[in-house]
């Protein structure tokens, strides 16, 4: 079997939304490429903002400046990650985190796929 193999360097926005583009074949609804850039806005978003919660008002008016967005653009796009399983919403606290397995590592991340055609 023939391995096809790449090193790539990014940049720390670029690397989230590679990431994603990556990943974006193996999820059970695809994403179009803006909620892409907004989902990777938010993982790269500055830790020392995040605290405890990565979608707080802060974070949230540096992603509508960083991809010219409005409150409501943006909105949409958090509900239809939502709606594609990608983002969760606490019913008790209304807080919403990222599914963990759409976390890269923070240093790099590595990839395996094995793909085979049915006999």
């Amino acid at each position: 079997m023939k391995v096809i193999q790449r090193a790539l360097e990014l940049t720390h926005d670029e690397y989230y939304k590679k990431h994603l583009s990556i990943i974006n074949s193996m999820l059970p609804k695809h994403l179009v490429p803006k909620e892409i850039e907004v989902l990777a806005a938010f993982m790269g978003a500055d830790p020392k903002l995040v605290e405890d919660d990565r979608f707080n008002p802060v974070i949230r008016k540096k992603v509508m400046a960083q991809l010219g967005l409005q409150p409501g653009g943006l909105s949409n796009y958090l509900k239809a990650l939502i709606n594609k399983g990608c983002l969760t919403k606490s019913e008790i606290t209304k807080k919403i985190t990222i599914k963990e397995y759409l976390l890269p590592e923070d240093d790099g991340q590595g990839y395996r796929f094995k793909l085979s055609k049915k006999k």
